[in-house]
């Protein structure tokens, strides 16, 4: 091998390397926004319950637990709980992971 092909062999692995690192970079990032995006969207479930219960008091109602809505945003809250979980794993597998490299 001459030393030309010596250089365009490096520099083909060094853009190789450097390919997929960026597209485990997207990927990171694209969980890092889901994330964020489940986040918002449990604290906007938390503003609603804590509106029924405010509601509830306020209107002396009865006990705001027993609301078919606050059950149901009480479950959409564990549903988003659990796939953040999910995003939080797959992403600590992804930040654990040394970048892959094409041989």
């Amino acid at each position: 091998m001459n030393f030309l092909d010596s250089v365009n062999e490096e520099l083909k692995k060094a853009v190789e390397e450097g390919w997929a690192a960026l597209k485990e970079s997207a990927q990171s990032g694209r969980l890092r926004l889901k994330l964020h995006n489940l986040n918002r969207e449990a604290e906007k479930r938390f503003r609603e319950i804590g509106g029924i219960v405010y509601e509830s008091e306020r209107l002396h109602r009865e006990d705001p637990l027993k609301s078919p809505e606050l059950q149901r945003l009480v479950a959409e809250i564990r549903q988003i709980e659990a796939e953040t979980e999910a995003l939080r794993e797959e992403l600590k597998k992804l930040k654990g992971k040394e970048p892959s490299v094409p041989k």
